[in-house]
């Protein structure tokens, strides 16, 4: 009976190991303000935007970039007028992500809670399945159904847009970009019409 117990208790400890392994895993998605998109080959993509509107309306953002870790929180680079370094975790409810002096991003002063300095707590608002964060470089990119110029549609995106990819193929990218209303719009793009996000060489 005793022996019985022990391996249902070990049983048990390994259900939880397994299941804190997993829940501390960064995953692609969309946690409040942050577009996060971890690729195959352990790299992160972020944009961050946040406004903030009384008589004149503030704008907060920036984007990040860095690798996976297993052993230690994930350090990543942030960056839109400055260039920052921070590092992001997951949590149980989203990820945890911290930038010292990250209110000196370009209008995050007014805008971005202080506690991005120490670790700011973002709630999963969306999983999705993107490899990477675009950004959108062509003065208006109109989204196709499939990866052929012969199935576009009326919806487009602007440049400056961010958007997740999904996978590309013979030229063509598929993306989701997610509206201010949080309805995701899904489509092909021209690769030609949008660029990784990649930090300002040092």
């Amino acid at each position: 009976m005793k022996a019985k117990m022990m391996r249902r208790v070990g049983g048990f400890s390994l259900l939880m190991a397994v299941f804190s392994s997993y829940a501390a895993t960064l995953q692609s998605g969309v946690y409040e303000g942050l577009l996060l998109a971890v690729s195959p080959t352990g790299k992160i993509t972020g944009y961050y935007s946040e406004s903030a509107e009384d008589s004149v309306k503030r704008t907060c953002t920036f984007f990040l970039a860095g690798p996976v870790s297993a052993q230690q929180p994930d350090g990543i680079t942030s960056w839109s007028s400055s260039v920052l370094s921070g590092h992001i975790t997951a949590n149980n409810t989203g990820v945890t992500l911290a930038i010292p002096d990250g209110q000196n991003h370009a209008g995050c002063m007014n805008v971005l809670m202080p506690e991005i300095a120490t670790g700011l707590e973002l709630e999963t608002t969306q999983q999705t399945h993107w490899q990477t964060l675009m950004q959108v470089i062509s003065p208006r990119t109109y989204l196709s159904s499939t990866p052929d110029a012969a199935t576009r549609r009326k919806a487009w995106i602007v440049k400056g847009d961010v958007v997740g990819v999904i996978q590309t193929q013979g030229g063509w990218t598929e993306v989701e970009y997610p509206g201010n209303s949080g309805k995701m719009t899904h489509g092909w793009v021209n690769s030609n019409d949008v660029q990784p996000l990649t930090p300002p060489a040092s």
